[in-house]
């Protein structure tokens, strides 16, 4: 019987100890030479005591709900004063999400308080570039989004082309395949 590799024995032995961090694993050899390692080990099997070195804490990024993201205007001077919003926010896709490699689109969505006013469009961009033409609707889908992180964002634009609104761009991240010549 084949033993297991080291870095698949961390990986089990990195589960237990989450499930239980103060627990003392062991390390059992049977007499066929099979490797086991648990928590409680049978009284009657010899078992060596592990000692693992500490995990390192990784902090998760939790983006903050989109109520209460702020708004956060580019250039003041651009933004016209308009009492009829008094919310926005990209709701889709979510801050410091992942794209992966078979999704080909990306569907920006924008949350408005009241809702989009029938002559105004909005202006959705990527990295900072337009993506496309502004659109009478709260929706985009964007393709041919490149492998890496992109930031998006939207605009709510006046009849007269006027900026209204500006939201927060999220960060999303694009897993693609890398094609070797």
């Amino acid at each position: 019987m084949k033993t297991l590799p080291d870095y698949l024995v961390a990986i089990v032995v990195s589960l237990i100890l989450t499930s239980s961090a103060a627990a003392t694993i062991y390390k059992v050899v049977d007499d066929k030479g099979n490797i086991t390692y648990t928590d409680a080990p049978a009284a009657e099997v010899a078992a060596d005591e592990v000692l693992l070195p500490a995990i390192n804490p990784i902090p998760s990024s939790t983006p903050a709900p989109a109520a209460e993201r702020p708004l956060v205007p580019v250039d003041e001077e651009q933004v016209v004063a308009f009492p009829g919003y008094s919310f926005a926010a990209l709701v889709s896709p979510s801050d410091d999400s992942l794209v992966h490699f078979d999704q080909p689109n990306v569907l920006a969505q924008l949350a408005l308080i009241p809702e989009l006013n029938a002559d105004h469009l909005v202006q959705f961009y990527v990295d900072g570039s337009a993506a496309g033409n502004p659109v009478a609707k709260t929706s985009l889908s964007i393709s041919g989004l490149e492998r890496g992180s992109h930031r998006i964002s939207a605009r709510v634009l006046s009849s007269q082309g006027a900026v209204l609104v500006i939201t927060p761009s999220v960060t999303v991240h694009v897993q693609r395949h890398y094609k070797r010549n």
